[in-house]
């Protein structure tokens, strides 16, 4: 086995975090950016978040085309980290920025200004992910450097749970829009640098250690990429039916200031989730060696699905005790398949180079960075369904039926996402052993 540098490993990790810093600061706040400080209503801001992700099932596989065609002495991934990270950061600000429009013309703008970050956002997200298949072709060494950067994503992740509330009120200082837009600005002045860090401090070997020549891309090469993966796209399917898990993320700060009193929850809550996602990176490797991906994903799913229901009852009776434990125990769950699904994404590379004769790991990633975000971008058209149905209306006490529909996004839904994310699951069938089998004809 060829281990990688840890200072590889850190680098990359870094890169996941400065990425997650500003992708969990735009779902976790842009909703309610658009609904209470833009003005524009929950239907409206759900639309065009699933909108957007219309234009990413031709973007997304785009750039993955992009990175597979890629030759460069910087190598294939790291050249769109060091020159798209900067990109990122701007768009990102330019979403939390009220301009002075007209209703109209701010869903002008709100469209406008997300679809560019978006297209941006890939532009970073497809090369990085796909960077750590070409840093490592060892299964257990993937999963140590997915584990890594998984708990780093988590570091990233909590810091707009904790930092952003704060930062609002102190530049803010009652100004909604101002708050939002300097606590964005210094978010991005740290997350740039440490984005950049997977360009500065990261190598692409994987080429060179299986000694093969790269070919040139064609459709036809990609389409039996995707479509004659048999575990990709179980894999791609049962991330995809657990979108409902989702939402809580969109929801959690809509619960928090309406269902609960007191936006300042929102960091005890998704706080919790965070460190217990974290141990569940942490522990995801050492489960990986003693069990299969298949039969670790889908208890982990079936229990997640039995603990909302319970979760439900729990935050109708007002029990926070209660609450905070399960958040607690469903976040270890859900953290584990963080780094498990993603280490058995990257395995399907050398399983489709085995059945075509072509690497195309570009292509293969960007599948999954796609429904990543065509699942975050369905859970906010799904909450802003359920918010307008039940009668939401910002910056007012809300209706019990508008309570009890936030509660639903955040327990009973997310039950049913989990359950249904198993059934794929159940007839995949590439193991660790058979991987090591595949390397070994490939090398």
């Amino acid at each position: 086995m060829a281990y990688l540098p840890r200072k590889e490993k850190y680098a990359f990790s870094t890169a996941l975090m400065g990425q997650t810093m500003i992708y969990n600061f735009v779902n976790l706040y842009l909703m309610i950016f658009y609904t209470d400080v833009l003005g524009i209503s929950a239907a409206a801001a759900g639309t065009l978040f699933l909108v957007a992700r219309v234009w990413d099932a031709v973007n997304d596989p785009l750039m993955g085309v992009v990175v597979d065609k890629t030759k460069t002495r910087l190598g294939k991934c790291r050249p769109y980290i060091l020159y798209c990270s900067i990109p990122i950061a701007l768009f990102t600000v330019l979403l939390f920025t009220n301009p002075d429009l007209s209703p109209v013309m701010k869903i002008v703008y709100a469209s406008v200004t997300y679809i560019l970050w978006g297209m941006a956002y890939t532009a970073v997200d497809i090369p990085l992910w796909t960077l750590s298949s070409r840093m490592t072709a060892d299964s257990n060494e993937r999963k140590s450097l997915i584990a890594s950067g998984r708990i780093f994503n988590v570091i990233g992740s909590a810091l707009p749970v904790f930092l952003v509330i704060p930062l609002k009120m102190l530049f803010g200082r009652g100004d909604e829009a101002k708050g939002y837009f300097w606590a964005i600005v210094a978010f991005c002045i740290v997350a740039v640098p440490l984005l950049l860090q997977g360009f500065f401090g990261t190598t692409e070997r994987v080429m060179e250690m299986l000694n093969k020549k790269e070919h040139k891309v064609r459709v036809k090469d990609i389409l039996d990429s995707l479509f004659k993966n048999q575990p990709l796209l179980l894999l791609l399917l049962s991330s995809l039916l657990s979108v409902l898990i989702n939402l809580p993320i969109t929801a959690g700060i809509f619960y928090a200031t309406y269902n609960l009193g007191d936006e300042g929850y929102m960091a005890l809550l998704a706080g919790t989730v965070l460190v217990a996602s974290g141990i569940g990176c942490g522990i995801a490797p050492a489960l990986g060696r003693r069990y299969t991906g298949r039969s670790i994903l889908i208890a982990t799913s079936a229990l997640a699905s039995f603990l909302f229901v319970i979760a439900y009852f729990a935050c109708a009776s007002g029990n926070m005790v209660l609450i905070v434990l399960l958040t607690f125990i469903i976040g270890v769950l859900l953290g584990i398949p963080l780094v498990l699904r993603t280490s058995m994404m990257a395995d399907t590379i050398e399983y489709a180079q085995a059945k075509t004769g072509v690497r195309n790991e570009g292509i293969i990633f960007a599948s999954l960075t796609f429904v990543s975000k065509l699942k975050m971008g369905a859970a906010s058209f799904f909450v802003g369904m359920v918010l307008k149905f039940s009668g939401y209306i910002p910056n007012i006490e809300q209706t019990p039926e508008a309570l009890n529909g936030i509660m639903l996004t955040m327990t009973l839904l997310p039950a049913l996402g989990a359950a249904l994310s198993v059934i794929p699951m159940l007839f995949y069938t590439l193991t660790d052993q058979e991987h090591k089998k595949i390397i070994e004809q490939l090398s």
